[in-house]
């Protein structure tokens, strides 16, 4: 699970609530953190409160949802009382929403009726294409049996180019990926994606593709091919 909250004592007694009530638990304190976080990590449920600094609630809720299509479960946790502030974070995909002050048990029990309501299993734990696989609660990528060691940004690359294997990724959106709220310079995703590739290649799998001037994909190459 993971917390979203820039109080920090507010979010020390969430954790250590939730902690305590068989719940591992993760926290960013911003909306960039929280960008990344949920970028190169798999959530159950996701707390989430709106006032952050750098990018607010909304802001890493469309994130979550537009840019990176994650369906994990949201709870709003939040001063903003306002119907006109529950709508725009219904609207923005929350899928539950309570306002400050909270009784940290009634958290829990919304976090679990979330959990239980998704089913235990928010997003795939292994993403394929071909020989190659992401297992994404380990972040350990294989062609095969193998591993391939590779760094954590190439890992956060891998797993946006997996979810939707064949799909072209524009540099724009996998840029927004892998860094939210901070523009990167002009050849940095260029260089990660020759750090994958090389490492891609290194282990079997020649399927990472770039087209030019529009973005890249992952191609599905069996055992065998060529």
């Amino acid at each position: 699970m993971l917390v979203v909250e820039d109080d920090v004592t507010i979010a020390g007694n969430l954790v250590e609530y939730l902690e305590t009530h068989g719940h591992w638990v993760d926290v960013a304190h911003d909306g960039p953190a929280a960008v990344a976080r949920v970028s190169s990590d798999t959530f159950d449920v996701i707390v989430l409160d709106l006032g952050l600094p750098r990018l607010d609630g909304i802001g890493v809720l469309k994130h979550l949802r537009e840019r990176l299509g994650i369906a994990t479960p949201v709870l709003i946790l939040t001063a903003r009382d306002a119907i006109d502030s529950k709508r725009a974070g219904f609207d923005a995909g929350a899928d539950d929403y309570l306002t400050k002050p909270f009784a940290l048990a009634e958290v829990a029990m919304r976090v679990s009726a979330l959990h239980r309501r998704a089913g235990g299993q928010v997003c795939r734990e292994v993403l394929r294409a071909g020989a190659l696989w992401l297992d994404r609660r380990t972040r350990q990528a294989y062609v095969g049996a193998t591993p391939i060691r590779l760094m954590p940004r190439s890992v956060q690359l891998l797993d946006h180019l997996l979810r939707d294997p064949g799909r072209l990724l524009s540099r724009a959106e996998l840029e927004a990926a892998l860094w939210p709220g901070d523009r990167p310079e002009s050849d940095a995703l260029r260089s990660q994606i020759h750090i994958l590739r090389r490492a891609l290649v290194h282990a079997g799998f020649d399927g990472l593709e770039t087209v030019p001037k529009i973005g890249y994909r992952i191609r599905c190459i069996m055992p065998g091919d060529g």
